[in-house]
């Protein structure tokens, strides 16, 4: 194969680094977005409750972050929703999140929501025959990637409405951009798919859902249950992907990018304990 040329784009790693936001204005802008009466916090999963690990099913959030979705559960005026890429029943089985979570798999895809009993509740979701056939020519075009000798390492993650190509394992830098070059030249760019480069991977949807459009159908969902009240979204990613979410916020709102790449968030954290910390004095200012 001849590698195309890899795409910046396709690794938020590569985008230049930035502090955290300074703790006084995270502080002001946190305590501002608190006072809101009915508010939605929509959470990435990877790199902002769990830390990146190289195996996914491995992935946990961290004793802290899984003690502030407990709380935020139990808080007055808080709809908490968990926004992932992952297949919604990956989410919760990692995530466990507590009864009445919202959850969005698939980039929004899937949607469903938590049982008391711990069970998820799904929205009916079934890809036309059209689309199944394309998802299965778009996986066996990733799996003849990943099974390069040269991206030794790399993997295909089979998702209901989608499959994802993986290089966090393969050792060289250079083959593993290549790798997921190949993957937005060929499949990646057929008709009737949407690819979605992210840090270390290339997701091909065959539906066109982002967490944008999910985020906003959370809002309206809440806003309807609300009898037409407003509602503040928080929503915190760490990814490319989590720009579509963050980039529809507006006023009254509070986006948070968690690590140092370009971001259009309102304000940024270093990482999941940060993060954690964040949602905890979230639930703290609401107490009060």
């Amino acid at each position: 194969m001849t590698a195309p040329h890899p795409p910046d784009a396709g690794n938020d790693s590569a985008t230049s680094a930035a502090a955290p936001t300074p703790s006084s204005e995270l502080d002001e802008h946190l305590a501002t977005f608190a006072r809101a009466e009915h508010i939605l916090v929509a959470l990435d999963f990877d790199g902002v409750l769990a830390p990146l690990v190289p195996d996914p099913s491995r992935s946990r959030p961290i004793p802290r972050a899984a003690e502030a979705l407990v709380r935020l559960s139990e808080a007055d005026g808080v709809q908490l929703a968990l926004v992932s890429g992952r297949p919604a029943a990956d989410l919760a089985g990692l995530a466990t999140p507590p009864a009445g979570t919202w959850l969005v798999g698939s980039h929004g895809a899937q949607t469903g929501q938590v049982e008391p009993d711990g069970t998820v509740q799904m929205l009916p979701f079934e890809l036309e025959p059209s689309a199944r056939e394309l998802l299965t020519r778009v996986t066996d075009a990733l799996e003849r990637i990943a099974a390069e000798p040269e991206f030794d390492g790399a993997w295909v993650e089979r998702k209901p409405a989608s499959a994802a190509l993986h290089t966090r394992p393969v050792a060289d830098a250079e083959a593993a951009r290549r790798a997921l070059a190949f993957a937005l030249a060929g499949p990646g760019s057929w008709p009737g798919t949407y690819a979605q480069p992210g840090n270390q991977v290339v997701e091909i949807p065959v539906v066109h859902a982002t967490k944008g459009e999910a985020v906003a159908t959370l809002r309206h969902r809440l806003r309807v249950e609300r009898d037409g009240e407003d509602v503040a979204v928080l929503f915190a990613g760490d990814d490319v992907t989590d720009e579509t979410a963050l980039a529809i916020l507006g006023e009254g709102d509070l986006g948070v990018k968690v690590g140092t790449a370009e971001s259009v968030a309102t304000v940024r954290v270093a990482d999941e304990e940060a993060m954690a910390a964040l949602l905890h004095a979230l639930v703290d200012l609401r107490e009060q």
